[in-house]
Order: structure tokens, then C-alpha cells, then sequence
């Protein structure tokens, strides 16, 4: 007769392996698992960052990625003290991941408002101004304003700057040193007789203690004219009734670098001078990072 459907050789090559199979299997379960699998290197030693490829790009020319960068936001987050008690302790070694972000919005606000700079103005022009034409870097963290106003054309030698946790990476990088002020100092009056034209914040305003905030736009409204915020978030929200700060000119955007700059004026707003960033209108908040 034919015979069982297992007799056939067919069938018996298929049993085989499938015994075959069964062995290796069993084999790799019982074989001893190692507690932690090596790890290659992201890159090699000394290769470029991709990320610094990317920041290199041209703003339309980069692909759209939710998410960048990571920050600090976590560490601080994580650490007993917050991010006070991170700061005063990676104060000296602090980097603002999004350095490149900041120097392109900075770029991009001094070739559309080189007046809010004192770009082009005269000498008589500036005697005669209350606030002169100095420039404060408030919380300056390891100098990214700075850097990226004296790349844009903004001399050194006009630009004052204060933090009291990174100051030494602010001299390390900048080669000038910075007052130790903190948004407590400030709020207590700490700048009362000091007079600036503009007062830039980069990445910390949105990290003020709510308490301070409403006194600190009161005491900087008495010392500028001007108030520049770069920040990850809709925070800080700044009132009217908190020494007189309006927006001068529509929130920019950089999609890429989730950044949003404000410019508030204790003047009229400049409705000629509005410019957009590439961002959509999208209200989400980001994850507070600097």
C-alpha cells in the first residue's frame, strides 16, 4: 500500500528539521544570558555631531524633527534642589543645547529691528537717550547671547552681563567677565541705578519663581527700555500692570529649534516691524530646557 502520510520521505525530512529547530531553541534557552550587552559608540571619537550638521543647515532645508535636541530639564528635574540647586552646581561646565537656536533668532532680530539694537545710531542720538544704547545679557548662562549679538555686528564693549551660577562659563567663552546678579538680586534692586536700552533673557525668565516675576518686570521696566525673552515655552506670561511691558511686535517662532522671541516695549508697539517666525500658530507648550 501507499503507507502513513509519515512514512513518506518527504514527511521524515520535515520531522528532521523541525527536531533540528526544537534542539537549537532549547539549546539558546538553556545557554547562560549576559547581564549587560556592549554598547558601540555613537560616533567615533572626534566626529562631528550630526546635530551640528543639521544646525548648519539652512532653516527650510532641514527635515522636520519633533524633537531636536534633549535638554536639561531632566537633570534639574531630577536633582534634590531643583534647577537652583542644578545650576549652582553645573554652573561653571553649563552648555545651552540650544546655543544654535539662539544665535539664529538673534540673527534674524537684528537684521529685522537694527534700531532696537542701536544699529546705525548717531552719537548725539544716543546722549541724548535716557537709556543709552547698552545692552544687558540677564541670566546669561555660558554667554550664547552675547556671542550671538557680537556675531551679528553688536560691539562687546556695549553688552553688560549677570548670572550668579555660570559666570565662569560665561568668562571662559566670552573672555569678559559678568555681575552675580540674580532675579531675586534684580527684583530687590539690585540694577535700580543702572540704565540699559535693551535687556535680553534667554531660556530662564520661564524658570523665575512667580512670586518675583511680577516685581522683576517692575524693577527692569524702571532700568530699560526694552525687554527681548527667548524661551521653550508660553511662560513667562508677562502682564501689562507689571511695569508697563507690551508686545512690540509679533511672537517669532523656529519650529526646528522649538524657540519663541518676544519683544516687549514699555513704548508704543512697532506695527510696521512685525515679522514671523516659520512656526504654525500651535499654542503646545515645550518642555522648559536651559
Amino acid at each position: 500500500g501507499r503507507g502513513s502520510r509519515r512514512d513518506r520521505p518527504g514527511n521524515e525530512q520535515a520531522a528532521q528539521r523541525a527536531r533540528e529547530r526544537r534542539e537549537r531553541y532549547a539549546a539558546a534557552a538553556r545557554a547562560p544570558r549576559p547581564t549587560e550587552r556592549p554598547r558601540a559608540p555613537l560616533r567615533a571619537p572626534g566626529a562631528r555631531c550630526p546635530l551640528a550638521f543639521f544646525a548648519a543647515m539652512p532653516p527650510r532645508a532641514r527635515p522636520r524633527l519633533t524633537r531636536p535636541i534633549t535638554g536639561v530639564s531632566n537633570a534639574y528635574a531630577s536633582h534634590e534642589a531643583g534647577a537652583t540647586g542644578y545650576y549652582a552646581e553645573e554652573g561653571a561646565r553649563y552648555v545651552n543645547p540650544h546655543d544654535g537656536g539662539v544665535r539664529e533668532m538673534l540673527a534674524r532680530a537684528t537684521r529685522e529691528w537694527p534700531e532696537l539694537w542701536g544699529m546705525g545710531k548717531g552719537d548725539d542720538e544716543i546722549d541724548d537717550d535716557e537709556f543709552g544704547d547698552r545692552i544687558l545679557d540677564l541670566s546669561c548662562g555660558s554667554g550664547e547671547v552675547t556671542s550671538a549679538l557680537v556675531a551679528a555686528g553688536v560691539p562687546l564693549s556695549r553688552i553688560d552681563a549677570c548670572d550668579p551660577y555660570t559666570h565662569e562659563a560665561y568668562l571662559a567663552r566670552v573672555g569678559t567677565e559678568c555681575e552675580r546678579w540674580s532675579f531675586e538680586d534684580v527684583a530687590r534692586g539690585a540694577i535700580a541705578d543702572r540704565r540699559w536700552s535693551v535687556v535680553v533673557c534667554s531660556f530662564a525668565m520661564h524658570l523665575c519663581a512667580r512670586g518675583y516675576l511680577p516685581t522683576l518686570c517692575m524693577m527692569l521696566a524702571c532700568s530699560a527700555r526694552h525687554l527681548v525673552v527667548l524661551t521653550p515655552h508660553k511662560r513667562p506670561v508677562i502682564d501689562a500692570a507689571w511695569g508697563g511691558w507690551r508686545l512690540a511686535a509679533k511672537e517669532s517662532r523656529d519650529p526646528y529649534w522649538r524657540i519663541r522671541l518676544r519683544w516687549y516695549s514699555t513704548g508704543p508697539p512697532m506695527d510696521d516691524d512685525v515679522w514671523e517666525g516659520e512656526g504654525d500658530d500651535d499654542d503646545d507648550d515645550d518642555d522648559g530646557e536651559g
